[in-house]
């Protein structure tokens, strides 16, 4: 992974960060996020200060549009494997409208590594 490929990812994230609405630019219903959108980006991992991690990769193989993947489909991406308990309901249900039944953990045991090529 080069320094570009890291760039890359970070000038994504930047981008998505201040295209958010600003809760504090005049919208009193939203409460303040105390979890700014802070994160680390080495190598192999995406690292968010809340605690939810994913394992950057080049190729998937047969993801759908339900599996937990940050950037799906382009030169790099990244596949959950940690969700912290701020998110994790919000991640359960987004897979739950792709696979009935199932939730992050379980997903994580029977689709994170099919889909990543590692199995």
């Amino acid at each position: 992974m080069t320094t570009n490929d890291r760039d890359q990812i970070a000038r994504r994230l930047e981008y998505i960060a201040q295209a958010a609405p600003n809760p504090e630019d005049g919208n009193p219903d939203l409460p303040r996020d105390p979890w700014a959108p802070r994160w680390r980006i080495d190598s192999k991992w995406v690292e968010f200060e809340c605690g939810c991690t994913a394992e950057r990769c080049r190729k998937l193989v047969a993801a759908s549009n339900f599996d937990p993947v940050i950037f799906k489909d382009l030169d790099q991406q990244a596949v959950y494997s940690e969700v912290c308990s701020r998110h994790m309901p919000g991640m359960n249900k987004y897979i739950q409208m792709g696979y009935k039944n199932m939730d992050f953990e379980t997903w994580k045991i029977t689709r994170r590594r099919l889909i990543m090529g590692k199995v």
